[in-house]
């Protein structure tokens, strides 16, 4: 999707999260300036308070810790103008929402947002995926960010802020949560040897020892759902212990605790599997090339002057992609939110 024209980004709060994001931004070519107080923003887009943030920028982000949010919105509020519009990126939503409904009223656009990619992932040059939490007061505000997040090549999906954390809280909160015990019992200090089956685990320890120590205690102590979720964990760990404890007994030998197939011992699903294990390695490597082609393209758009992105090629490249795709009989929208993908990875291979 082509970059939107006419935004003025500020972000009020530049962490860890802040910082990547502000980078994303600027990759994709938005302009952008930051403010805060406790951390060290790049000369060219350091703000030199609050007052001067806003009159520079049109869409505000709010990158600051759920807890410390409600003070910095009301502090916010009183230097807005209809011109403004607002946006959080905190990880709970039910809270956040209310308050800027509240105080932002009918007056400020806003959206609660959620970014489901941090420093880490976008490193990684892992797909992007944020939700959106619209106000019903401001769907145009929704129409605006969601077609951001889409232009750095996210997909987007819309929830109520409720489903977003009880959803949140069985997965987000629930893989930091044992994350969180498997550091503390020491299991991250030499993972070299550990079988494939722990690399997912092995992969959400590493996002809670990166990620700052807030962000941990937000997810569990901020989302109203979390104590629950985890109390429900530990109830049902503790009735798998107690039926483990029993088939250990002699003599009391049991399949109840066996982990269902799910269909490896049938021989024709295992067949297609290993073809579709097959496509995939080349699909790998096809995508291996491209990413080579895309960086000898960066290299001569440099060398020649011309800019790295240009909006227009990409956007007739999606275009193009979605008649192939109807062509082929697959769904266009899903066809080029692959493309949005192998896009954001091309313009990292350019440079």
């Amino acid at each position: 999707m082509p970059m939107l024209q006419g935004i003025q980004i500020g972000f009020l709060g530049y962490g860890r999260f802040g910082a990547a994001f502000a980078a994303l931004m600027e990759e994709r070519g938005y302009p952008w300036r930051a403010w805060d107080p406790g951390a060290e923003v790049p000369e060219a887009h350091a703000a030199a308070n609050v007052d001067d943030l806003v009159a520079s920028a049109n869409l505000i982000v709010i990158a600051v810790p759920v807890s410390a949010f409600e003070t910095v919105l009301r502090n916010l509020r009183p230097r807005l103008s209809a011109r403004h519009r607002v946006m959080d990126v905190g990880s709970v939503k039910q809270g956040p929402c209310r308050l800027m409904d509240e105080i932002l009223g009918t007056d400020i656009g806003h959206v609660g947002c959620h970014p489901l990619f941090g420093p880490l992932s976008i490193a990684r040059a892992e797909p992007l995926r944020a939700v959106l939490c619209p106000s019903e007061q401001h769907p145009e505000t929704a129409k605006l960010v969601r077609a951001l997040f889409e232009s750095l090549g996210c997909e987007v999906r819309e929830r109520e802020p409720g489903h977003h954390d009880r959803y949140m809280a069985l997965t987000h909160a629930m893989a930091f949560f044992i994350a969180r015990g498997l550091l503390d019992l020491g299991v991250d200090k030499d993972l070299h040897w550990a079988p494939p089956s722990f690399a997912a685990l092995a992969s959400s320890i590493a996002a809670v020892r990166s990620d700052a120590g807030h962000l941990f205690n937000a997810i569990q102590l901020e989302n109203p759902y979390a104590a629950a979720t985890r109390h429900g964990l530990i109830e049902a760990l503790t009735l798998i212990d107690q039926r483990l404890s029993k088939a250990s007994d002699p003599g009391t030998a049991s399949t109840e605790m066996d982990i269902p197939d799910f269909g490896q011992s049938i021989p024709a699903l295992k067949e297609v599997r290993e073809h579709i294990d097959e496509l995939d390695n080349e699909l790998i490597a096809l995508l291996q090339r491209r990413s080579e082609l895309s960086a000898r393209a960066g290299h001569a758009k440099r060398a020649s002057g011309a800019p790295v992105l240009d909006p227009g090629r990409e956007a007739e490249l999606m275009r193009q992609r979605g008649e192939w795709a109807e062509q082929n009989g697959l769904p266009a929208d899903v066809v080029q939110a692959i493309f949005r993908q192998i896009l954001a990875m091309s313009r990292r291979a350019q440079g």
